[in-house]
């Protein structure tokens, strides 16, 4: 199992732009929040876990507006993937995926651990 805290994801829709003759590129917000985020996984020396995983990711929202925890995917399965902590975000490898809103603690906490038989049919 491994643990790590992240700084609170980028929602989906600000992750990408379009540009003209390149298609959807990242923002600069985008590419700021990755940039801290694998700051903050170097300094933790979090473990990658190899295989079938399953995801549970615990958001406190930093302010009282309604979110959507779906929209914080992405950016969390993305720098999970780049930071070497899971081998892929699809479907082939993240088994299960579980969020949980809280009102306070860490503004993100990712928790990875090997996938376990499924708990519905």
């Amino acid at each position: 199992m491994t643990r790590v805290e992240l700084p609170f994801p980028v929602p989906l829709s600000a992750c990408f732009t379009n540009a003209a003759g390149r298609g959807r590129v990242p923002t600069s917000r985008y590419k700021a929040w990755q940039q801290e985020a694998l700051w903050m996984l170097k300094a933790q020396r979090a473990k990658p876990v190899e295989g079938l995983v399953s995801i549970f990711i615990r958001l406190v929202a930093p302010d009282k507006r309604h979110r959507d925890a779906g929209n914080c995917d992405k950016a969390v399965g993305d720098i999970l993937v780049k930071a070497g902590l899971i081998q892929d975000d699809s479907n082939r490898y993240v088994r299960r995926l579980t969020y949980e809103w809280a009102e306070d603690g860490p503004a993100c906490v990712v928790i990875i651990q090997q996938a376990e038989e499924a708990m519905a049919a």
